[in-house]
């Protein structure tokens, strides 16, 4: 096996340095008045919904803790380890939530590595010590990618994939691993580590595939930042399941490369956050052009220095946003009355933010072109990820006998085994039609010069394990074109469920994306955590 490639982050972190951070770490005395504390009094730190922002403060003194210990890297990555064992096995939330599949063996040298590095010259990058979980199909040279498979147990990839490396350049802690649906091959959790991933909001109920683990670990306060993966829903209805932000960007903006794949042509990887902002500075982080992935290589790709700068709260101001009703015969609002109120609450606010709402919009010639590509191309896709290294299975044809993989995922990979297809004029016949509902749907914006489209990116809320929810999965992925979702209220059920709202646009216009999102986020503060055992009410 070839040596592990370090990233540039343990390459200068290795040198030896051993300082500690100074950043105070204690609850300052509130003033005997009630007045407001002087300027430059540290701010109490709250792990809970702790943000990147909240963290570098931290680390520089000016949020503090209630002991009064220096916050270091390696402490903030004891806190989120500690709440992991409290709670994500733990029936005390009735079902566990079961949301993490492996923790990084080697966290603790790497975090002290970041606060040494810190102490000698600051912070690493923007995400200095950001606690990632990655959705484990990412690839890591320091522990294993699994899928979340018994059938990949124990599977070491010789290095980082693309996106990992750059998440470790930016500063980021790589904690773990997340659980998801195996091979990501579902919108629901199954799989044969876990069985099953429930929401943190009411554990009886699928967190979502195949991001689902990833979505529900942030929820929980897990940890910092998440990485999901999107071939058909996996980035939109985990983050609608459990009030999170999640992007879909277009395809080729985020590297593929060291992915475990279930469709080349649709697969995106791409943050998933408790906020926009977050979510920004992490696809800052991911996002860029890769030697080992033509698709980053499109002559027309756009990324902008940061997507930072296109967060405005009044970015909603002079927009014009589309109503998508329905698409193909496909009514995408759908039936459920929570999801249509939030939706309707959302248009409202949206048009008092400054907007101007076109309803409705409807696009009877779109077809859906999604769902008989992922058949065809993962044997093939998945193939010649098992052959790029040493990999515990020889190709899709060892997983599927293999007799480890959850019994309903193993029919679809069975399925793919028997339709695989990435050669014949069919084949590339539905290319060609993909590609020309991206042509119809982007005539259909200019034409009604639209700034963007919404809609609900799942028509139900979270359901229980093996009654699927309704999703609109199929129009951004068979467009290609990107999407950002954003919490947007809660059902009735008691306890209440999230519910987000999908913000789609142009390919390779994430920036106005960001712009619409961020101000919408701003506007409602829809985002409210879970209340688990042992947390103060939300």
């Amino acid at each position: 096996m070839p040596a592990p490639r370090p990233s540039r982050i343990q390459a200068t972190l290795g040198a030896g340095l051993i300082v500690t951070l100074m950043a105070g770490c204690g609850d300052s005395p509130a003033p005997a008045d009630g007045a407001e504390p002087p300027a430059g009094t540290p701010t109490p730190f709250v792990l809970l919904e702790a943000t990147v922002a909240d963290v570098q403060a931290a680390f520089r003194g000016e949020q503090v803790d209630a002991d009064d210990s220096p916050l270091t890297c390696v402490e903030l990555a004891e806190r989120y380890l500690a709440r992991i064992d409290a709670l994500d096995n733990s029936t005390d939330t009735g079902l566990p939530i079961s949301s993490l599949v492996s923790i990084n063996p080697a966290w603790r040298e790497q975090a002290e590595a970041l606060d040494a590095a810190f102490a000698a010259g600051g912070p690493v990058g923007p995400l200095h010590c950001a606690p990632v979980m990655l959705k484990d199909l990412y690839d890591s040279f320091d522990f294993p990618t699994t899928a979340s498979s018994l059938a990949l147990a124990g599977s070491q990839p010789p290095d980082d994939a693309f996106t990992v490396a750059r998440l470790r350049e930016a500063g980021a802690l790589i904690l773990g691993k997340a659980g998801m649906s195996e091979f990501a091959y579902w919108t629901q959790s199954l799989n044969s580590v876990s069985q099953r991933i429930g929401t943190p909001y009411n554990t009886t109920m699928d967190a979502g595939g195949s991001s689902g683990g990833t979505a529900a670990a942030i929820a929980a306060n897990f940890a910092l930042l998440g990485t999901g993966s999107d071939t058909c829903a996996s980035i939109r209805l985990p983050p609608s399941n459990n009030g999170l932000v999640g992007v879909r960007s277009t395809v080729g903006l985020v590297s593929q490369d060291g992915l475990v794949p279930l469709s080349h042509t649709m697969d995106v990887g791409g943050p998933i956050t408790r906020t926009v902002r977050d979510a920004a500075l992490m696809l800052d982080a991911m996002a860029g052009v890769d030697p080992a992935d033509a698709r980053t290589q499109a002559p027309e790709r756009i990324q902008p220095a940061t997507y930072t700068a296109f967060l405005r709260e009044d970015g909603l101001a002079g927009k014009r946003i589309g109503v998508l009703r329905s698409y193909g015969g496909t009514d995408s609002f759908g039936r459920n009355t929570d999801v249509n109120a939030v939706m309707e609450a959302a248009i409202a606010d949206i048009q008092a933010a400054g907007a101007e709402i076109v309803d409705p919009v409807e696009l009877p010639e779109f077809m859906n072109i999604s769902t008989l590509l992922i058949v065809q191309e993962f044997a093939d896709h998945m193939d010649e990820y098992l052959a790029s290294f040493d990999a515990p299975r020889e190709n899709t044809q060892d997983i599927f006998t293999s007799g480890l993989v959850h019994p309903f995922i193993e029919a679809l990979v069975g399925a793919s085994l028997l339709l695989r297809d990435t050669e014949s004029e069919n084949y590339q016949a539905q290319l060609a039609d993909r590609e020309a509902m991206h042509v119809y749907v982007q005539e259909q914006l200019d034409l009604l010069e639209l700034d963007a489209l919404i809609y609900p990116p799942v028509q139900q809320p979270a359901r229980p394990t093996g009654l699927v929810q309704g999703d609109n999965c199929g129009f951004g992925s068979t467009t290609a074109m990107p999407s950002i979702v954003v919490p947007a209220g809660f059902s009735s059920d008691s306890p209440a469920l999230p519910i987000g709202i999908e913000f789609f646009g142009r390919r390779w216009d994430e920036a106005t994306l960001f712009e619409i999102a961020y101000a919408y986020e701003q506007a409602t503060l829809h985002r409210r955590r879970p209340e688990l055992p042992g947390d103060p009410p939300p």
